[in-house]
């Protein structure tokens, strides 16, 4: 047995089969360019999402174009902020679904919002539920929400908020990116701001 293999054992008892060693540790904040570029690609998802929304809104109803009032702007920033707690939140759940305690809390140098299980080591396939669970389930809360007939005033949030959580997830994507580099028979341990990839000695 070696060295790295009793330190994945020690640090995570009771979650990880006997055979399997940590190949993999990839933290986010250590590759400052591509945060950097991942915040821009964050933005240029959300225009696109935003079209991509207001086209299906277009699709169940027409709105008449309105000035944007200060209660509005006030709205939507509180929806914003909102929607940032809806979506660590929903990470949460699907932590708690797989039977991990979550823990939420902000990297403040990076500016990132986070909800992980420290310790608790997840099929590669559940690691990639989780870690899609907002950009999917809140999407799709806004489709539906935009399929009935609301008020101008409420849909053009709705909307903003929608696309805001698309770009808010390239974090989450760039992560599934790096865990389908790995079988299927992966654990993956989540951290704050990265993850840890564990695979059977054999492989």
């Amino acid at each position: 047995m070696n060295e790295t293999t009793s330190l994945c054992k020690s640090a995570y008892p009771n979650h990880l089969p006997e055979n399997y060693h940590e190949v993999t540790y990839w933290r986010l904040s250590d590759h400052r360019i591509l945060l950097v570029a991942l915040n821009v690609v964050g933005i240029v998802l959300m225009g696109l999402a935003l079209a991509g929304f207001v086209a299906w809104a277009r699709l169940w109803q027409l709105f008449a174009s309105s000035t944007i009032t200060a209660p509005q702007m006030f709205l939507t920033v509180a929806m914003l902020l909102l929607t940032l707690v809806l979506h660590e939140l929903l990470h949460g759940l699907t932590l708690r679904y797989y039977g991990a305690k979550p823990i939420y809390g902000v990297l403040w140098k990076e500016l990132m919002f986070y909800a992980t299980a420290a310790g608790h080591a997840f099929r590669r396939n559940a690691y990639l539920v989780i870690a899609l669970a907002p950009l999917v389930g809140l999407s799709v809360l806004a489709l539906l929400l935009l399929m009935l007939p609301l008020p101008a005033w409420l849909a053009l949030p709705v909307m903003l908020c929608a696309a805001f959580n698309v770009g808010s997830a390239v974090g989450d994507l760039w992560l599934v990116r790096v865990a389908l580099r790995y079988p299927r028979s992966a654990y993956i341990v989540d951290e704050k701001d990265g993850l840890r990839v564990f695979l059977p000695l054999e492989d």
